[in-house]
């Protein structure tokens, strides 16, 4: 009898640890199956990021393009500035240049000389003289 009471121990411990063992299994299965879920859900996470990352890649080569335009045109306008600037410089130097003729121009009406014209109109000594060839006739006949 003490061989069975001993052998129905043993049994009986032996089907604690079973269960115990079920139940780890169980457990383990279950946290298997959550990793599982885990790691489908961060590498859909990981693929939806590389999807962004390349949306990104090709919005920021669209407005490097646009933005190398941008400057290129911008240096194209500048240039045109720069020549409109020149132009309207040229422009002011001739308005002054004929303003200044028209100061001489009435000065020879008012009766003039050359030299008076040379130092005051700074104009050579054949300007002058031509100048008052010129519109010197002109009140003459008037």
């Amino acid at each position: 009898m003490a061989i069975t009471a001993v052998l129905f121990g043993t049994i009986a411990v032996l089907l604690i640890l079973f269960i115990y063992l079920a139940f780890c299994v169980k457990g383990l299965s279950k946290s298997l199956r959550t990793s599982d879920s885990e790691l489908k859900q961060l590498k859909q996470f990981i693929a939806l990021q590389q999807q962004q990352i390349k949306e990104l890649s090709h919005e920021l080569q669209t407005m490097t393009s646009a933005a190398y335009g941008v400057g290129k045109r911008i240096n194209q306008l500048a240039g045109q500035l720069r020549e409109l600037d020149d132009r309207q410089e040229e422009f002011d130097l001739k308005d002054q240049g004929s303003h200044s003729m028209q100061q001489a121009i009435a000065l020879v009406h008012k009766g003039a000389t050359v030299d008076e014209l040379v130092e005051n109109c700074e104009m050579s000594l054949g300007e002058a003289e031509l100048l008052i060839m010129v519109h010197g006739q002109q009140s003459e006949s008037d």
